[in-house]
């Protein structure tokens, strides 16, 4: 199965949501500059990400690095929540300012609301690839059958986690989307943080609400958690490193990692080069089946969210 190209995802550099709070402005500028210098071209933020910071900052480091990396070279995403459509082209035009870009190579359509008509959101969005100020369509989050009801709309991409905590629906996914010529982007291959192996125990921020740590869940947790620790132990890598390597061998298109320092990038990135066996991939994804199986029948997603 193919290796995914890594991007950087930006969520953490707005210090938002309850998630990536007291991030130092310094530690994401020092990410972003080794991610230019270093070969990485895709970044994916959001203008919901900080209200803007994310998008701002990394915008501005793109910028710096503009005499030696052309603007064609880069994939710079971002996205955009379900909204009246008559305010979807005043929501680009801030974004491409923020990310200091005159287009956007993707533009998503982010977490779908059943309240709202999505159909007329991407034909705002299709008119302003006609415009020229973006070059790709894309959805994150949609579900399945939300996906198959799309079928006058040109969709690009879609982004889903890529993630050992939640295998829901991945591969009628990634069957959809061989099946209609769309990239499959993937995010938060180590679960918000939950698979570095400092979180056996629920962190006391919001993450503390997903189903993991529920009494149905959490034993299944335990048993993944394990699983990934032997294999760190007979690999001499970390836990975060078996997880990421897992992710990367999913058959995605992209993987967005991301980091909250150079450090972390660093080892992230390393976790590419780890191989592991068909008999351990397997296992990995029996745990990971087995522990997504257990959420609530009415939870869409590893955040909760209901479409």
């Amino acid at each position: 199965m193919k290796t995914s190209e890594l991007g950087l995802g930006c969520w953490q550099f707005g210090g938002s949501f309850g998630f990536w709070e007291n991030q130092a402005r310094c530690d994401s500028l020092s990410v972003l500059h080794w991610a230019l210098r270093n070969g990485i071209r895709h970044f994916d933020t959001a203008s919901s990400y900080g209200n803007g910071q994310s998008e701002q900052i990394t915008g501005q480091q793109v910028k710096r690095f503009s005499a030696s990396i052309e603007r064609k070279e880069l994939i710079l995403s971002t996205k955009i929540m379900p909204k009246s459509p008559s305010l979807v082209e005043k929501d680009l035009k801030k974004s491409l300012a923020r990310l200091c870009t005159d287009y956007l190579d993707i533009l998503y359509l982010h977490w779908p609301s059943s309240a709202i008509d999505m159909h007329r959101i991407l034909d705002a969005m299709e008119a302003l690839r006609q415009k020229g100020l973006i070059r790709n369509l894309g959805v994150c989050n949609f579900p399945l059958h939300l996906l198959s009801s799309l079928e006058n709309h040109p969709i690009d991409y879609l982004q889903i986690p890529c993630s050992l905590l939640w295998m829901r629906e991945a591969e009628e996914r990634k069957q959809f989307c061989e099946q209609q010529s769309i990239k499959l982007v993937g995010y938060s291959p180590l679960g918000v943080g939950l698979l570095n192996g400092q979180h056996l125990q629920a962190p006391q921020d919001l993450r503390k609400n997903f189903y993991v740590y529920n009494k149905m869940s959490y034993p299944l947790f335990f048993e993944l958690h394990a699983t990934l620790e032997r294999m760190s132990k007979e690999k001499q890598v970390s836990i975060a490193t078996i997880a990421l390597a897992w992710a990367m061998h999913q058959g995605f298109d992209c993987l967005l990692i991301g980091a909250r320092n150079k450090t972390q990038l660093q080892e992230n990135v390393s976790s590419s080069s780890l191989l592991l066996s068909e008999e351990e991939l397997s296992e990995l994804s029996f745990y990971a089946k087995e522990l997504s199986t257990s959420a609530p029948a009415d939870q869409d997603n590893l955040f909760g969210h209901r479409w």
